[in-house]
């Protein structure tokens, strides 16, 4: 995946120098808008990599200045109506604390690197790293007037795969001695990762057993020491994300192919299977 770095504190440094000669002309709200413009000649990494660029660019924190807080992003024309309508209703129904919903993080990265846009007719995704380890979002856009505008900001699917297997891995414990049983006691019914249809089909999958079996969640009878979880393929509504799993005394991952479709805004696991041959 191509990507293009964006130093958010060096922009806001940036930000700042130019500010003092903006407030003098045009006050406070011009130093929010200044990047926050948009064009129909933009692609939608464009898009996304100018929102973020004036978003990380114009938080100061000591200085008392947050686009969310002030409410600047309404002024955004990278944003669509219903994107803006939404973090408003956000916002209004959060009492207290909560998460930045462009960031979906409580703190702020000091980077983020856009990658490369899955574009079909007048949607697009594009996924987006931030400088959080392991932390992936995927921005969604549509083309609104002949403009690339984003539309919504969600966890990236891969994200969604790596929580599942730390949650399911942790439960079973190996690493602290405790080795419980998810299958048996039920515990891949209780993970919000996977799809209703998928847990029927491990449902059905167990009961099928007359005598031991395999895990259909790691497709395996042992439990892997270490699991390296890949970038997602998007198509559409869908995303499959390659998953290495290692066991003891064999160095050789094994790969598994996890399937998600996009449900209410977030991804969840509808299958997983061995790499085709």
């Amino acid at each position: 995946m191509k990507t293009r770095r964006i130093l958010g504190v060096g922009l806001a440094v940036l930000v700042v120098v130019v500010g003092v000669a903006v407030l003098a002309v045009g006050g406070p709200a011009a130093l929010y808008s200044a990047r926050a413009q948009v064009s129909e000649d933009k692609l939608p990494a464009e898009v996304v990599s100018d929102f973020y660029d004036w978003y990380l660019g114009t938080i100061d924190l000591q200085a008392g200045r947050n686009p969310l807080v002030d409410r600047a992003y309404r002024s955004s024309e990278l944003l669509s109506e219903s994107f803006v309508a939404e973090v408003d209703a956000l916002l209004d129904a959060a009492e207290r604390g909560g998460y930045d919903p462009f960031l979906l993080a409580q703190d702020v990265p000091t980077s983020v690197e856009v990658g490369e846009a899955f574009v079909s007719g007048d949607v697009a995704q594009v996924p987006v790293e931030t400088s959080f380890e392991g932390h992936a979002l995927l921005v969604a856009l549509k083309r609104i007037d002949g403009a690339w505008k984003i539309d919504g900001v969600g966890l990236a699917p891969e994200m969604t795969v790596r929580s599942f297997y730390d949650r399911y891995l942790a439960y079973i414990g190996k690493d602290s001695g405790a080795m419980r049983n998810p299958l048996a006691d039920g515990f891949y019914r209780q993970c919000p990762e996977l799809s209703g249809a998928f847990v029927a089909l491990v449902d059905e999958t167990i009961a099928s057993f007359d005598k031991g079996g395999f895990d259909p969640i790691l497709l395996a009878q042992d439990v892997p020491v270490e699991i390296a979880v890949g970038e997602a393929e998007l198509a559409g509504d869908e995303a499959v994300v390659t998953v290495e799993m290692v066991w003891g005394g064999n160095p050789e991952p094994s790969e598994r192919l996890v399937t998600l479709n996009r449900s209410d805004g977030g991804w969840e696991i509808v299958d997983i299977a061995l790499e085709a041959e």
